[in-house]
């Protein structure tokens, strides 16, 4: 059965709305993977490991936070990646994360010197 997503952004700068916000978007996804969990910091900056939403063959919304600074890598990439700052929010929707065979759609490279806690959702099929 089809789950319906939606995302609202408010933004504000000093309490005052920025134009065009709040924006709302809605997603029909087919699933779903919440998730929340600890990764162990690894002391480089090469090893990344999968990210909890390997149930789905293509993501198509991915909400992620984590409390540590960490390297978020999506669709297979292999150069630098998206580094997230502590504290930090890594929002797509209706994108099209589909690495394929072999290949992870989001890992995740913690080189910060703590455990991290990551806490997200990613939907898809």
């Amino acid at each position: 059965m089809a789950q319906r997503m939606k995302l609202t952004i408010i933004a504000d700068i000093d309490g005052v709305p920025v134009s065009g916000f709040p924006l709302t978007k809605e997603l029909s996804l087919d699933e779903s993977q919440s998730f929340s969990y600890e990764e162990a910091n690894d002391g480089d900056t090469t090893t990344f490991s999968a990210v909890p939403a390997d149930q789905l063959a293509e993501i198509q919304a991915l909400i992620i936070t984590a409390n540590q600074q960490l390297t978020f890598r999506l669709d297979g990439q292999s150069d630098a990646g998206i580094v997230l700052n502590a504290g930090g929010l890594i929002a797509l929707f209706n994108v099209d994360i589909d690495a394929g065979a072999g290949s992870s759609n989001a890992s995740v490279n913690n080189n910060s010197g703590s455990t991290a806690t990551i806490t997200g959702i990613a939907g898809g099929t």
